[in-house]
């Protein structure tokens, strides 16, 4: 029979005959360092594990808080309000309307809007004035070349 540590040594050989030639760093941390060392190394740098978190106190936004020895509303006597007194126990209530509300912000966007709608309207004006000037005055030129040049003296026939 083979002894265990012989087999050992002879695949760490043939491990290191595959290998590329290692620098010289690694050589000494793999004839150094004892795997069982980098287990522990790596055992200890492994964070513990975390207690179980505590359950939360889950409430919906807007609800009261429950007090202590409070029965609750739905063992309460209901009492209507002096103001609102009334003989309707329905529950119904009519909604709000709706027809003159608008979204904030609105009237801001409108603004913002009607500048902007301004400064076109300028620039397109100022775009009109100065095309119907340039007409005018090539209208002009034209209408000067057009006129007989009058005879002087001094001209050629």
């Amino acid at each position: 029979m083979i002894d265990p540590e012989l087999i050992e040594d002879l695949r760490r050989l043939v491990n290191a005959l595959r290998r590329p030639e290692m620098p010289e760093w690694q050589r000494d941390l793999v004839r150094n360092v004892d795997t069982d060392q980098v287990r522990d190394i790596v055992n200890d740098n492994r964070s513990p594990p975390r207690p179980a978190a505590p359950p939360s106190n889950v409430t919906v936004v807007g609800s009261g808080k429950v007090q202590d020895f409070d029965v609750g509303p739905k063992y309460r006597p209901y009492v209507p309000p002096k103001e609102e007194a009334t003989t309707d126990r329905s529950g119904w209530v009519e909604a709000k309307s709706i027809d003159s509300w608008r979204p904030p912000g609105v009237d801001l966007c409108d603004r913002i809007a009607d500048h902007f709608a301004s400064l076109d309207r300028a620039e397109r004006v100022r775009e009109l004035t100065e095309a119907a000037a340039i007409r005018k005055a090539e209208a002009e030129i034209k209408a000067q070349a057009e006129q007989p040049k009058p005879e002087g003296k001094g001209q050629k026939k």
